[in-house]
């Protein structure tokens, strides 16, 4: 299997976000609810059509970490969460996103839907994970993830896919299992492909690991996975 470079992918992908803003408490949290990766040929004068779109895949991850739009963006703040319409903008891809294209091009796919465990924007992981075990004490703490109760009718639009199974690779950190638990819970009897850990069944892989030979690993088991499901 060919390991495409961030140059070649940069041609033939795009990546549209929807950025918003999360009041709770005294503090006002930057997050990121979806991202589409898209051919850019799939790509209308409209981006925010991708997300009524129904995607060919969908990959679950941790959290947006350091995601910004490409432009000038007004972030609005969200008071109600819905399955409705999204402003989508032109989102700069990272290391992570690239794995994400390597996968569609392996499997002929032009459209594939980015979810996370959280929305919370936080490049760095210890920070991200301390934020998330603070709110989840508290009273209505969880709405930052997609996954949570209250927002049931936005995670089953974000979940329409052509292929069966969804994707995950929200790494093996142990914090997460928690947020793990509530998004497997959501995604019942949907089938999961990634790296599975060895110690969690509820934990997966990264797909971008430091080392090109393990990103080069995750790339082929995932595509090896999804080939004997299709």
């Amino acid at each position: 299997m060919e390991f495409l470079y961030a140059a070649a992918l940069k041609k033939r992908f795009e990546c549209y976000g929807h950025f918003y803003r999360w009041r709770f408490g005294d503090e006002v949290y930057g997050c990121r609810s979806v991202l589409e990766v898209v051919d850019v040929s799939r790509v209308d004068e409209r981006g925010s059509a991708l997300w009524g779109r129904r995607a060919d895949a969908v990959v679950v991850m941790m959290n947006p970490g350091s995601s910004r739009p490409l432009g000038r963006c007004e972030e609005g703040e969200v008071e109600r969460f819905s399955g409705g319409e999204k402003a989508l903008v032109l989102t700069q891809p990272d290391t992570t996103q690239y794995q994400v294209m390597r996968v569609a091009v392996a499997c002929g796919w032009s459209h594939v839907r980015v979810l996370n465990l959280s929305d919370l924007r936080e490049a760095k992981s210890a920070a991200f994970l301390a934020r998330v075990e603070g709110l989840a004490g508290q009273r209505g703490g969880g709405a930052h993830s997609l996954f949570s109760e209250g927002r049931a009718e936005e995670c089953a639009v974000g979940l329409r896919r052509r292929v069966g199974p969804v994707l995950v690779g929200w790494g093996q950190d142990p914090r997460l299992l928690p947020l793990a638990a509530q998004c497997v819970g959501a995604l019942g009897d949907v089938e999961r492909v990634g790296v599975a850990s060895e110690w969690n069944s509820l934990l997966y892989a990264h797909p971008s690991p430091m080392l090109q030979r393990m990103k080069v690993a995750w790339l082929g088991a995932v595509v090896s996975a999804l080939e004997d499901v299709r």
